[in-house]
């Protein structure tokens, strides 16, 4: 058997948060081995003496029944691990496991085994995650069991976590933000109107006039406008992304403080719409785009009318006045998202709205965290 080198344990969730120098020992404690596929090399009811992690294949764990067949307990992928439990517990097998397809595997004896517990604790920690992780795939199901695993490994890997929540003026953002910011312990939040606020102090009516003006009503200040109060599609669309160009390098500006210091945030606005998060792709951030609607025309007046009657100083009228507008505004922010893949959520009540997020979140770190879960 050929000896295994640290890198090549970097993708088993056992050994999860060791450093290169941890899974360099740990290597050195086990051997290779490379089994064809087909090839049964746990028999149950066997006496226990080693730990198998996978760094290839893939291996179906399972049970004789009375009648003889074969009953699947579970599907294992590279990464994952099969015989801790009763190498712990001095105690017998309790399942047979063969190879699905050619596997290699990190092989540690019951010694050697231990020893990686006594010099790196993290890893008792990762198997105590792997039990419940396995419990949870018994009874909840594959799915329940690789969300928790997701969310557990995002915790730990010490990524910051950006949402960034678009959406017209009346979609509720600030408050859906307020709440999730208060579920997920993020205490950073960014509005886009404040950062227009700031930018506008800095930037000269005359020099910018849309960035002075309301999203809905930016397209009346740009270059050429004739000032008058009809409306057309295209360039209400150029004047909102003229503002929105005009907050770019402030978002970004945000977004990059969150990753240099590790500090999840939610950045709410109008203003990062589903084209401009596109470049905000990132290794060393999780961020997750979404945008609010409100999918029926009488909700959004209502809503303005609910506004004005909490914050008499946002009053309903202005927003009554150029409710056209601002329902233009929503579709096309719509286009724009399915063009751009990101996820649209009707904003009718706040904690299913809430909930509807979190779903998004979590298949989010589950497809960036997870790799191979539902191939």
């Amino acid at each position: 058997m050929n000896k295994c080198k640290g890198t090549s344990l970097r993708g088993v969730r056992l050994f999860s948060g060791l450093s290169a120098q941890e899974l360099d020992a740990i290597a050195d404690r086990g051997a290779l081995r490379t089994l064809r596929g087909g090839n049964v090399f746990i028999q149950e009811g066997e006496e226990s003496s080693t730990l198998y992690l996978i760094l290839s294949g893939k291996v179906q764990v399972y049970t004789i029944d009375s009648a003889g067949g074969e009953e699947m307990l579970r599907l294992l992928d590279p990464g994952e691990h099969l015989g801790e439990l009763a190498l712990l517990g001095d105690s017998t097998r309790t399942a047979c496991a063969k190879t699905v397809e050619n596997s290699r595997f990190l092989v540690l004896s019951r010694r050697a085994f231990m020893e990686c517990l006594r010099d790196n604790p993290q890893i008792a920690c990762n198997l105590d995650e792997a039990r419940l992780v396995r419990l949870m795939e018994s009874d909840l199901g594959g799915a329940a069991a690789e969300r928790y695993r997701a969310w557990s490994t995002f915790r730990r890997s010490g990524l910051p976590l950006i949402l960034l929540i678009g959406g017209c003026t009346g979609t509720g953002k600030s408050t859906v933000a307020a709440e999730l910011s208060l579920r997920l312990d993020i205490g950073r939040t960014q509005s886009t109107d404040i950062l227009r606020e700031v930018v506008r102090l800095f930037v000269p009516e005359e020099t910018a006039p849309q960035l002075h003006a309301s999203t809905y009503a930016a397209w009346r200040a740009q270059p050429g406008a004739t000032g008058t109060k009809s409306l057309a599609s295209a360039p209400l669309w150029d004047g909102f992304r003229a503002q929105a160009e005009s907050l770019a390098a402030a978002i970004d500006g945000v977004v990059e403080r969150s990753v240099k210091e590790r500090a999840s945030t939610i950045i709410e606005g109008i203003h990062v719409h589903p084209a401009f998060c596109e470049h905000l792709a990132h290794h060393d951030a999780v961020i997750v785009p979404i945008l609010l609607t409100i999918p029926s025309r009488d909700e959004l007046k209502k809503h303005f009318a609910r506004r004005g009657q909490k914050a008499p100083s946002r009053g309903a009228a202005g927003y009554l006045e150029n409710f056209e507008s601002i329902w233009q505004l929503q579709a096309h922010l719509m286009e724009e998202a399915a063009c751009y893949g990101v996820p649209m959520i009707p904003n009718i009540q706040v904690e299913e709205t809430v909930l509807r997020v979190m779903e998004v979140i979590t298949d989010t770190l589950v497809a960036r965290l997870t790799p191979g879960f539902g191939a």
